[in-house]
């Protein structure tokens, strides 16, 4: 079982937000089981690129190691699908983890994204939140 973190919990694990210190502490006990992706690193890099260079320092070696899985054609058409119900950069996580066969999976704390991994079958995990606290 792989986990796929999107950029939003990649800007919590390194900020400083209500659930930032549940997920790093999550985070610890899975670090071999983490995967990634070039999307999800590009829209953490739009919130990080504010910060100061000991932090961006301090993201490096907090996420700097965790895999990244391909954009495969598959990803790109589950994305497609899904695309018809939430915005383009949400369908696309949803498809890359569902396109890794070892995810089942998606550590998220936008609402879309959460929605859309449910449909498509992958648990939800957001430390520091409750429960199906995306679907309110």
């Amino acid at each position: 079982m792989r986990y796929y973190l999107d950029g939003t919990a990649i800007v919590c694990a390194v900020g400083d937000s209500p659930e930032s210190e549940s997920l790093r502490e999550w985070l610890d006990g899975h670090e071999s089981e983490l995967v990634t992706s070039i999307l999800a690193r590009q829209e953490a890099g739009q919130e990080l690129a504010l910060l100061d260079h000991d932090q961006r320092m301090r993201v490096y070696d907090q996420i700097g190691g965790i895999p990244e899985i391909p954009v495969s054609g598959r990803a790109l058409e589950i994305g497609s699908y899904a695309v018809s119900a939430v915005s383009p950069y949400a369908a696309l996580h949803v498809g890359l983890a569902q396109a890794e066969e070892t995810v089942t999976v998606v550590i998220t704390y936008d609402t879309e994204v959460a929605s859309a991994a449910r449909l498509y079958g992958l648990r939800v995990v957001t430390p520091g939140r409750d429960p199906g606290w995306y679907m309110r």
